[in-house]
């Protein structure tokens, strides 16, 4: 199956589908961010990367059956006035609605913010959906949180799966999401049953099974009032895993001088808050029987926390520097995800066939 990717990132849609059971190669990608770009490379060489798609004629796209991407969000200027496609235009998804209409790929996988879903008192999800019908789309959407895939990581965001003049069913029920149940009763548009019935089999992880083993002052919180804070205060950890967030204490802002985000402190025998595109990333408590101390995740481990392995993970630290590498992993896809996604959507396109 012929694959184009938009908006490509450091390649966690192409790692996804690289990891499923799905047959593809990737005859075109798109990525404008020069360090992503550099991170793509060291990974895929042959997957025919080009810049700006604003910049892109539709007719240049390869022919494909599926079109990934995960398209920045942006509010639609006209939105309300118009219906559909012409909404669509000065923003970013316009240009994957203008590819979707000229090369009609077979099959679509959208990925976004969870707040896409009630961006501009929701809008924009409205206008999107619609434009993808008008286009000929069926389509379903949710909202799924990367730990559903064994990632320990809290990180919910938004997916949207489409077909081609594809069956319609008259489900409006969701079993994930609130938000997402009461859209489908709002808005009026052809679907089908698709994440309903998506369920993941990946062994679930929690945050000390991705640690390095470092104690790097570049990542240790720590200072004289710090090490006196540890040794006077009992956080009362209970050594046992779950799939939850586990947040041990915040730190004083006179021990700790810093945003209240940035004081918490969290069990590694949970799992993470989402990890943002940015090097002020969680806090950890380390409590072993040789020392006690707090530190932040490392690029590996944000990398891990996503699902990227560790060949991926080295490729790209050797490529871009630390700051790019915290950013891309915040702004990255989940590839289990991903994964996930394609082996389900699979049965949907044979079906289609």
């Amino acid at each position: 199956m012929r694959i184009v990717s938009l908006f490509s990132g450091i390649g966690g849609f192409e790692l996804g589908i690289n990891n499923s059971n799905l047959d593809g190669e990737f005859v075109f990608s798109s990525e404008i961010d020069i360090h992503a770009a550099t991170s793509y490379l060291s990974n895929y060489k042959n997957n025919n990367l080009h810049g700006d798609i604003t910049k892109i004629n539709e007719k240049d796209i390869p022919n494909h059956e599926l079109l990934v991407g995960g398209f920045p969000c942006q509010a639609f200027s006209i939105a309300g006035r118009q219906k559909g496609f012409n909404d669509t235009r000065g923003t970013l998804f316009f240009d994957v609605a203008r590819i979707l209409k000229e090369k009609k790929p077979k099959y679509l996988l959208l990925e976004n913010v969870k707040n896409l879903v009630s961006h501009d008192e929701g809008k924009t999800f409205k206008i999107i959906i619609n434009t993808l019908n008008e286009l000929g789309y069926t389509i379903d959407f949710s909202i799924i949180n990367s730990v559903e895939a064994g990632l320990p990581q809290n990180r919910e965001r938004t997916y949207i799966v489409g077909i081609l003049s594809g069956k319609t069913t008259n489900i409006k029920y969701d079993r994930r999401n609130k938000k997402i149940n009461e859209l489908k009763h709002i808005i009026n548009y052809n679907g089908f049953d698709f994440f309903n019935s998506l369920k993941f089999s990946n062994t679930q992880k929690y945050i000390k099974d991705i640690l390095e083993e470092t104690k790097s002052i570049k990542y240790l919180i720590n200072n004289e009032r710090v090490e006196k804070f540890l040794q006077t205060n009992n956080f009362n950890e209970r050594k046992e895993y779950t799939n939850k967030i586990i947040k041990l204490f915040d730190l004083p802002k006179e021990v700790w001088n810093d945003l209240e985000r940035q004081r918490r402190v969290y069990s590694t025998y949970g799992i993470s808050p989402t990890i943002l595109a940015r090097s002020d990333t969680t806090k950890m408590y380390i409590n072993t029987s040789k020392q006690t101390y707090i530190r932040k995740f490392t690029p590996r481990e944000n990398f891990r926390l996503q699902g990227f392995n560790d060949l991926f993970i080295d490729n790209i630290i050797n490529s871009v520097s630390m700051t790019q590498q915290y950013k891309q992993a915040g702004n990255a896809v989940s590839p289990p995800v991903i994964t996930g996604i394609i082996n389900h959507f699979i049965q949907f396109m044979k079906e289609s066939q």
